[in-house]
This record gives structure tokens, sequence and C-alpha cells, in this order.
């Protein structure tokens, strides 16, 4: 309260520029600025302007971004959410807030994170075929139409998250696929349909493939955006190398909505050693692929799309009694793993320093029963109209301790 007095006594006493007030409003972060949105109906206004908050994301496109650490339930097929927490200094990991998740499902006993992009996390139930759309910044969340087809026999579906850069609409594709086990050996994935989301339309769509010959891989599998374009680890489903697929990278653009290829390094042989985990390494898209000897080696694809511009970086071995999950790259470099050692049931947060070849250890433990994962997330203030007109219908879900941006109609707004 004190805070928005003193706000409010700004605006009385100063008139400043529509320009001016915008340039030094759109560098402040998004708390204070939810606070500036009931200093008055034209502060509102102005916050709430589609104008103001891309220009609040292009003043803060270079701030660090938090680290979005969660925590999945590792038992066989139960890979919910069960702890999310945004993070604020990756280097030592003291600085945090834990997220109460928006309950979109009766139980939320098996959500999923799809992605996330512009300050919007996109959430799934494996279960409901519910997706939903969260801004943990304003604490706010909705849930989406349903996807039109829902077939009962699909085995699995993996779900991305992006933006098209060019008509800046959010986007949602979501790959049905399904698969045969002969005698315990993976035989046959099939990709049955695909369908898109708009939120321009705020509708899902098809998509028609033909004979789309590639497949995502099941398991967890963590979709990568990269310039517009989503990337998973996955398989040609009709090209058998010994006794495993081929294995490529599945891609879907949303600039022009279809499925493609990226050619996988060359440590991908077959499907039975193609233990892959697809991350950006700077401005590269880049794998991590364990090997035998449970190392962890380093590709980066100098060249989007060039299958020849695969180069090797570096190894990472982390002994013989431990195996590590590589998770990110943070900004200077280093790399993000989750390490189980065989020694203990549990694992551990550490990073590596690919110059000094040092772990380091942030005394952050974790169950055998939870396994992590992390998303890069900026925080935003971003309201679409398509988005804002889905605010405001009942598919509101609302979390505890709500600051969410109030209505220019809200009474708290009608002060002058």
């Amino acid at each position: 309260m004190e805070k928005e007095t003193k706000l409010k006594q700004m605006t009385l006493n100063y008139h400043l520029p529509a320009e001016l007030l915008t340039e030094i409003l759109s560098r402040l972060p998004v708390k204070t600025l939810l606070l500036c949105t009931s200093v008055s109906k034209s502060w509102y206004s102005l916050i709430a302007s589609p104008f103001f908050i891309t220009t609040h994301q292009l003043n803060n496109r270079n701030n660090p971004a938090p680290l979005l650490l969660l925590r999945y339930h590792g038992k066989m097929y139960d890979h919910s959410l069960r702890y999310c927490s945004l993070h604020y200094d990756i280097d030592t990991f003291e600085e945090f807030v834990e997220l109460d998740l928006p309950h979109i499902t009766k139980e939320n006993r098996y959500i999923r994170i799809a992605g996330t992009c512009n300050g919007l996390v996109c959430l799934y139930d494996l279960n409901e075929y519910i997706v939903a759309l969260w801004n943990p910044s304003l604490k706010k969340s909705i849930i989406l139409p349903k996807p039109c087809a829902v077939r009962k026999s699909c085995d699995f579906y993996h779900i991305g998250f992006g933006i098209d850069p060019i008509s800046n609409d959010y986007k949602i594709v979501r790959l049905a696929n399904t698969y045969l086990i002969l005698d315990g050996v993976l035989e046959l994935l099939t990709l049955l349909e695909v369908e898109l989301f708009e939120l321009s339309t705020s509708s899902w769509r098809n998509i028609n493939v033909g004979d789309y010959p590639y497949v995502i891989s099941p398991g967890n599998n963590q979709p990568v955006l990269f310039n517009g374009v989503v990337h998973w680890a996955g398989y040609n489903q009709k090209y058998k190398v010994g006794s495993g697929f081929h294995p490529f990278i599945v891609s879907f653009d949303m600039r022009n909505d279809t499925l493609g290829v990226v050619m996988a390094p060359p440590c991908a042989q077959n499907s039975q050693d193609w233990c892959a985990c697809i991350i950006l390494f700077g401005e590269s898209l880049s794998i991590f692929h364990r090997d035998v000897d449970h190392s962890c080696c380093l590709w980066v694809m100098k060249e989007y799309g060039v299958g020849s511009s695969w180069m090797k970086q570096f190894t990472i071995d982390l002994g013989k009694r431990s195996v590590g999950r590589p998770l990110c790259c943070s900004k200077n470099g280093d790399i993000l793993l989750e390490k189980r050692n065989w020694d203990y049931l549990g694992r551990d947060l550490v990073s590596y320093d690919p110059k000094t070849k040092l772990i380091k250890n942030f005394e952050i433990h974790v169950p055998a029963s939870l396994y992590l994962d992390t998303y890069e997330y900026k925080e935003s203030l971003v309201l679409t109209k398509s988005l804002n007109d889905l605010w405001r219908k009942e598919n509101v879900v609302a979390c505890q301790g709500t600051p969410v941006l109030p209505r220019e109609d809200d009474e708290v707004n009608k002060k002058n």
C-alpha cells in the first residue's frame, strides 16, 4: 500500500509526456509494473497496451533470464510435475521463489511443461488432453479448447510451444503417436495425427503431413525452440540400421506450419545408442550424446540445417560411478547437469566448466523418485488481444496470491 500511495503522489505531481513515461516504465520489472497499473486509469491503459508490452520486452531482452527449474516424478508412466521454482542466480542457486502451479485439472496429477516463450509457459495434462497457458509473473493461466481429434488409441503424444516470428502469433503443435513392441523390442513407430492451435483464432486445426516417416522418441524428450522452429530427438520409422531405427531430429516450423527433419550428428548410429538431449549452446542448436562409458559429448551445429556442420565441442566425464544428464547451458558457457551417483539413491544438481573441466556442486539433492528439467524463462506482461480475450472468459484459472493485471473497468482503476 505504501508503494501504491507514493506512485499515486508521483502521477498527481508530475505530468510526463507519454513517450518519456513509456521509456521509464518499460525498463521496470513486472512486479513493479503490476503496482503501477493501480496508479490511474491512464497508467493502466498504457501498461496494458500492445505497444508498451512489446517495448518492455525489447528493453529487457538483454537482461539475464531466470531459470525455471522443474522437478518431475520419476516413476514409469508417471512423468508428472511435482515442484516448480524460478531461480534468479544460476551461479549459486541461492535466490529463487517457489511457484504455485495452477490447477488445470481436478487432481493436477499428470501435468507437464511443453515450453516457454516470452513469459508464457505451456502446460499440458498427459491423460486428459488438456492444454493451458500460464504466466507465472501475473500468476494467471487459461485452459485452451481441447484438441479436435482425441484418439484413445494414441500411446503417447508430444507438444511444442512457440511463436511465429513473422506474424507474432503464439502456436501450440500436438503430435500423436503410437508404437508396437515385440519381445521387448521397439518395432514400429507411427505418427497418427498433427494438430495446431493458433492463439489468433483460438482454435485447433489438423495439419496434413502426408507420408511423413519420422517420429519423436517416446519418454522424456524435451522440445527445444530455436528461431521459430521446435525440435525433438526422433527416428525414421521406415529406415532400420542394425537393431534400431535411424536417428534424426524432428522439427516443426512455426512460420509455415510444416514438419521437417534435421540430420543428427555422426555420433548417432542407430536408436540403440541414440541417447541424446537437444539444447541450445550459445546461438547454436546442439546435442548432448551419452556414450556407452557414461561420458557426455556435446555436438554443435555450426550452420543450422546443414548436417555436415556438426562439430564435437568437448566431452564431460563424471567418473565411472556417476552419470550425467545435461539440462542446459548458462550464458557463461557452463553446463548444468543432473548428476546421478550409483553409490546412493538420488541425484545432484551440478555445473561443469568446459574450459577448466571443474565440477561445481550446488548442494541441491533430488530424491530418486524425482528428476529435473529446466527452461529459460523471461518475465513479461505478454497480453496479445487473443490472449486477453481468452483471459476474460470462464476458463481462467487463478493461482494463490494473484497479482493479475486488473481489467480496465475494475473499480481500482476508476480513480483519476
